[in-house]
């Protein structure tokens, strides 16, 4: 396993948008001319190619600063960035995939070896706690390696691993989105390895369009940006409220709730993303209303980086405070239930011990396991009634999320027959299944309804 604690992530920027045809014609000209042609005859390339090369530095930035800086977003999304970083945690991935719109390929635990060890910053480091931390998340990594030898599937043995695991991430988005991954990394309670990787994300966009990521006043504007889940916030007090009103459920629930003008003032006048996420689910004007699920950080990240649910969530800190962990099937079927919970709990009373000895919150977070559960909420439409409940309720599909989706399929099977005889595995939507070797299940669904299933 390396041990490398302090080793720093490497952050590459891989490709951008440029025109097929001019080299010169980049992200910030993408940006800068499409918004000239909203009102011009001519087309964007038309216009840049009429502009003297001397004086296109200082036209792109002025009207980059009079559109995207005065609150038109959609001009900041005209570009696109793809990031390879490569061992960064996986606290700082669960930070990235937040934002709802930027899009990722990850090194995946569930097939992929955790080899590359942990990370730990400096503050724990330096502390009187550093050779018991290394003691006790070596351990959840020689646990973790005992479970997979012992015909526990990798992603039900990787709950165990620390969120200081290192990983590997493709990361791809528009200038409006990475903005907005900053500024919520860097206002908000993140641990400082995130704040990191991001800052070196913007700082190399910057390079090449420095324009686009420059703060002219409402490009960083938090009300414009759509809300992200907010995992590493402080607080989310209607979600705790919401939590506290239904008793801490088991399972899933459709919850319906009035935000309070507290919270409403809290979220727009504080700039407060964690409530301004929670307004996603408050739809013409009515009640906050969804559906309410424990889960793990490990089903978490999963679930919220396929992008997919509009998502608000319970605060890893507040989670924190319940202690509740999520035991995997496997590892009770198999018998190693005590040994799971006794090394997550030992890596939660590591936190604990840790903030006791001045380490802030942001930095031990990052030593507790995947399998802390925390409340998510979210609420589903009718296209991912059939989309993403298709694919989460799929066999294939990753267990905890595939039982959470089969949950809300029956809630709205219940609530609407008609949409409800759709929220099946894919193939009995698309009448043939996708996957390389099919199961049968969509097969007999079908076949009992008297419907034509393609092979």
């Amino acid at each position: 396993m390396n041990i490398s604690f302090s080793k720093k992530p490497d952050i590459r920027l891989i490709a951008v948008s440029r025109s097929v045809t001019d080299d010169s014609f980049g992200p910030e000209q993408l940006s800068a001319y499409g918004a000239l042609g909203c009102f011009d005859e001519k087309t964007p390339i038309e216009i840049y190619e009429s502009i003297p090369i001397d004086k296109r530095p200082k036209r792109e930035e002025s009207v980059l600063r009079e559109s995207a800086g005065r609150g038109h977003g959609s001009v900041a999304d005209q570009n696109y960035f793809t990031f390879v970083i490569e061992n960064l945690t996986r606290a700082d991935t669960l930070q990235l995939c937040q934002p709802h719109y930027l899009a990722h390929l990850q090194q995946s635990l569930r097939r992929a070896n955790a080899d590359r060890g942990f990370f730990l910053p400096k503050e724990i480091r330096e502390s009187g706690l550093f050779e018991k931390t290394k003691k006790v998340l070596s351990e959840a990594f020689s646990t973790y390696e005992r479970l997979s030898e012992r015909e526990i599937p990798k992603e039900d043995a990787r709950y165990l691993l620390p969120l200081y695991t290192r990983t590997n991430i493709q990361t791809s988005g528009n200038a409006r989105e990475l903005s907005h991954l900053y500024y919520m990394t860097m206002s908000s309670n993140t641990p400082s390895s995130t704040k990191f990787v991001v800052n070196e994300m913007i700082e190399k966009a910057k390079e090449i369009a420095p324009n686009l990521f420059k703060d002219w006043g409402y490009n960083y504007e938090t009300l414009a940006w759509y809300p992200s889940a907010q995992l590493f916030y402080n607080e989310n007090k209607t979600v705790n409220e919401i939590i506290r009103k239904y008793d801490f459920p088991e399972k899933v629930i459709l919850f319906e709730f009035d935000m309070s003008e507290e919270a409403i003032d809290r979220a727009i006048r504080e700039r407060n993303e964690a409530e301004l996420s929670n307004l996603k689910h408050i739809h013409n004007g009515s009640k906050m209303r969804g559906f309410m699920f424990p889960i793990s950080l490990a089903g978490f990240h999963q679930s919220i980086r396929q992008r997919t649910w509009d998502h608000s969530v319970e605060t890893i800190y507040d989670a924190l405070k319940r202690r509740k962990i999520v035991v995997p099937p496997s590892v009770k079927k198999k018998g190693f239930e005590e040994e799971y919970v006794n090394q997550s709990e030992e890596m939660i009373d590591l936190y604990y011990e840790l903030v006791q000895e001045g380490v802030p919150e942001k930095e031990a977070v990052g030593v507790v396991p995947h399998s802390l559960q925390v409340y998510d909420f979210i609420h589903v439409n009718g296209w991912n009634s059939i989309h993403s409940i298709g694919k989460r309720t799929c066999v294939e599909a990753q267990w905890e999320i595939r039982g959470i989706a089969n949950q809300i399929a029956g809630i709205i099977r219940e609530k609407n027959k008609y949409l409800g005889k759709y929220t099946y595995p894919q193939g009995v939507v698309y009448r043939k299944c996708p996957e390389r070797n099919p199961c049968g299940l969509c097969e007999k669904i079908l076949k009992a309804r008297g419907e034509e299933f393609e092979s």
